[in-house]
């Protein structure tokens, strides 16, 4: 069986509710907000390598990162938080920018008659 993205957000999501809801483990709502923010983080980075073709891959793992960062104000200070997810947005960046693939600038266009035919001058 295979567990699609959107269903395992949904499971991610519920979990943390129906934990809290229930008085399982005595958790508190922001306890159970970092746990849901901390499952889709990990649930997207996971759903990365497991699901998702190749070229969406950087955008599943850098959208995961922040998300994982931004659980982090719900236990921390918020200026550790703000600093952790400041930290995810540069590593993402960077990771974008490492994985690009190179683009060759078009330096000069030549104008000329050596373009494809025109429609009028088909036979």
């Amino acid at each position: 069986m295979r567990l699609a993205y959107g269903e395992g957000l949904v499971l991610a999501i519920l979990a943390p509710f129906v934990l809290y809801l229930l008085g399982i483990g005595r958790i508190t709502l922001l306890e159970t907000l970092f746990s849901v923010f901390a499952l889709v983080g990990i649930w997207t980075i996971l759903s990365a390598f497991l699901l998702v073709s190749f070229s969406e891959r950087i955008y599943y793992v850098t959208w995961g990162l922040l998300v994982l960062s931004v659980s982090s104000a719900f236990i921390v200070h918020i200026q550790y938080a703000i600093a952790l997810i400041l930290i995810a947005i540069i590593a993402s960046l960077l990771i974008n920018v490492s994985t690009r693939k190179n683009r060759t600038r078009v330096t000069s266009v030549k104008v000329g008659s050596n373009g494809p035919p025109s429609q009028s001058s088909r036979v």
